[in-house]
């Protein structure tokens, strides 16, 4: 059966960890091909979102170079929230029955499947591949060296009011310390996010303002 993986999230920029994850989970599981999905309105996510058309025109620019990866704004479409279970089942009808759909998730939002809305329907539509997180082991003798560690490696679906017989897997993530939000608060400061995000983001980035105090000023204008 062809296998095929959908990688949601609101990208708030995307980064070159997200890219990571993808390919990896890619190799690891014989992906046909990842497809990301921007998302309009999560109803998970209150911080400050770049505009749904902007994110998603970084998202594009970041698959561009990878032929198995591709880019939806099916979320985008849909009026309201936008529900995980919804964009499944829209995939499933796409795709049609002889593809095996796989949901890409990072060990910190998964700490939370249990609360999302049709969570039974999900787990009945596909195989979860779950991202580990990474955090930093503070307690260090010397302060200038910060060790990470990966948690939720073995995750029990139970843990988190999963029903029984979930299908999942855990991705062999080499894992990398970088962040939507630390790229966000660079960019406001005007730092560089070179190599943390694909060249092509970067360079939106920059041409466009995102996320930095001329970017705030042209959307004020608009």
């Amino acid at each position: 059966m062809r296998q095929v993986a959908i990688f949601g999230g609101t990208f708030n920029p995307i980064h070159n960890g997200h890219l990571l994850i993808a390919e990896f989970a890619r190799a690891q599981f014989d992906l046909e091909k990842v497809i990301f999905v921007t998302s309009g309105t999560p109803p998970h996510r209150d911080d400050e979102l770049l505009d749904q058309e902007s994110r998603h025109k970084l998202v594009l620019a970041a698959v561009s170079t990878n032929k198995y990866f591709e880019a939806s704004d099916v979320e985008l479409k849909r009026k309201g929230l936008s529900y995980t279970a919804d964009t499944l089942a829209h995939f499933h009808e796409e795709l049609g029955p002889d593809v095996k759909l796989n949901f890409i998730i990072g060990g910190d939002n998964f700490v939370q499947i249990g609360s999302w809305h049709k969570v039974d329907e999900l787990i009945k539509s596909c195989r979860i591949l779950v991202a580990p997180r990474l955090e930093y082991q503070t307690e260090q003798t010397n302060p200038l060296v910060r060790k990470m560690q990966k948690t939720e490696t073995n995750p029990d679906p139970q843990k988190y009011n999963m029903p029984e017989g979930a299908d999942w897997a855990v991705i062999d993530f080499p894992g990398v310390a970088i962040s939507s939000s630390g790229i966000r608060e660079r960019l406001h400061e005007g730092k560089s996010v070179r190599y943390m995000v694909p060249r092509e983001v970067n360079e939106m980035l920059i041409s466009e303002g995102y996320y930095s105090e001329r970017g705030a000023v042209k959307s004020n204008a608009k």
